[in-house]
């Protein structure tokens, strides 16, 4: 499945009592972002059998051992289709295995912006995504002077005017718990 061969509005579960209504979107992908290992193959199956993909954040992924073993499990236990993190090293193991990788940058401040620039131009990940929305959508034109891979954005993304807004400006996705723009997916 083609990821990113239109506009994705990618539901963040926050809070598994909304997985139900991500899986009602329109949405081709769903990140976990409250999930641990008792209960993530079974989110995992739940989401396939509904022909999405399963994404998740592996910093925020509770009880996850982030060694080599825990690495594998991600893809042969828990049948994880792609992950999100800040740490290359770990997404650049976790790509040779197959898996999707989009690498997190947080634009705080200038020196993190260009740090950002630096990393994405040799990063090796198949997208990247810009944290917070606001400061994405504003640096737009310089990350696509560095990189072609598909750029998300995320963070504070609330109304369906920022959304249509990122999708304007040329980003292939966003992420959002904002349970409101999930369906916008079917219009995009």
């Amino acid at each position: 499945m083609e990821v990113f061969s239109n506009f994705q509005i990618i539901p963040s579960i926050r809070r598994l009592t909304d997985l139900d209504t991500a899986l009602e979107s329109g949405a081709q992908v769903i990140l976990l972002t409250d999930a641990d290992i008792t209960n993530l193959q079974v989110l995992t199956q739940k989401i396939h059998a509904a022909g999405k993909q399963v994404w998740i954040n592996t910093e925020l992924l509770g009880g996850f051992g982030k060694d080599q073993a825990g690495l594998k499990l991600l893809k042969n236990y828990y049948k994880v289709d792609g992950v999100m993190s800040t740490d290359s090293a770990r997404l650049k193991t976790l790509r040779h295995m197959g898996l999707y990788t989009v690498q997190r940058f947080f634009m705080t401040d200038s020196r993190s912006f260009e740090t950002s620039l630096k990393l994405l131009k040799n990063s090796g990940m198949d997208a990247a995504e810009i944290l917070p929305a606001c400061a994405a959508a504003g640096t737009y034109e310089s990350l696509r002077r560095v990189t072609t891979i598909p750029l998300l954005a995320g963070g504070f993304v609330t109304g369906s005017r920022t959304a249509e807004q990122l999708r304007r400006i040329g980003f292939s996705g966003l992420t959002t718990s904002s349970k409101k723009l999930w369906p916008l997916q079917q219009n995009t």
